[in-house]
C-alpha cells in the first residue's frame, strides 16, 4: 500500500503535465537553429546553397521552354511556308514530282535547322545545371578539406605534447644512467 501512494505522488497531475507542455512550447528553436553548422557552414549557408541550386533549375526550365517555343514557332512557320509552296504547285505533272522534290529537301533542310535549335536549347540548359554543380562540388570539396585540415591539426596536437613529453623522460634516464656507475663504484669501496 506504501508503494502505491509513492508511484501516485511521483505521478504527475494532469495541471503538471499542462504547465511543462506549455514551458516546452514557449522553447525558442530559432536559437538553437542558429548554433547548427556543418563543418565552417551555418544552416543559412546550407539553405542559401539549397536556394541556389532551385534558382538553377528554375532557370534551365525557362531555357528549355523558351527554346522549344522557339522550335515550336519556326515549325509552324516552315509548316505554312510547305502548303503555301503545294498549293502553289502546277497542274503538269512533271513540274509536280520536281517542285515536290524540292519541298521535301527543303523540308529536310528545316528539320536540321529545327535539331539545331532543340540542340542549343538543351546545350544552353545543361550548361546552367553544370554551373550550379560544379559551384556545389567546390563548395563539398573546400568542407571535406576544412574538416580534414581540422582532423589532422587535432591529431598533430597531442602527438606533439607525447614527443615533448619523451624527450623531457630521455633526459632523465640519461641521468640514471650516469648515475649508475656511481653507486656501483660506490660499492666497491
Amino acid at each position: 500500500m506504501a508503494a502505491a501512494k509513492k508511484a501516485k505522488a511521483t505521478r504527475k497531475s494532469p495541471a503538471k503535465k499542462k504547465a511543462a507542455a506549455k514551458k516546452a512550447g514557449k522553447l525558442d528553436l530559432g536559437k538553437y537553429l542558429d548554433d547548427i553548422k556543418i563543418g565552417s557552414l551555418s544552416l543559412d549557408d546550407v539553405f542559401e546553397g539549397g536556394s541556389k541550386n532551385m534558382e538553377a533549375i528554375a532557370s534551365a526550365n525557362r531555357a528549355i521552354i523558351d527554346g522549344y517555343s522557339d522550335v515550336a514557332k519556326r515549325q509552324l512557320e516552315m509548316l505554312k511556308d510547305l502548303l503555301d509552296e503545294v498549293k502553289n504547285l502546277g497542274d503538269d505533272k512533271s513540274d509536280v514530282v520536281k517542285e515536290l522534290k524540292r519541298l521535301v529537301d527543303h523540308a529536310r533542310k528545316d528539320v536540321q535547322t529545327l535539331q539545331k535549335m532543340a540542340s542549343k536549347t538543351n546545350s544552353q540548359a545543361q550548361e546552367i545545371i553544370k554551373k550550379r554543380t560544379d559551384a556545389n562540388v567546390k563548395a563539398w570539396k573546400k568542407l571535406v578539406a576544412d574538416a580534414k585540415k581540422k582532423v589532422t591539426a587535432k591529431k598533430k596536437a597531442p602527438a606533439k605534447k607525447k614527443v615533448a613529453a619523451k624527450k623531457k623522460a630521455a633526459p632523465k634516464k640519461a641521468a640514471k644512467k650516469k648515475a649508475a656507475p656511481k653507486k656501483t663504484a660506490a660499492k666497491k669501496k
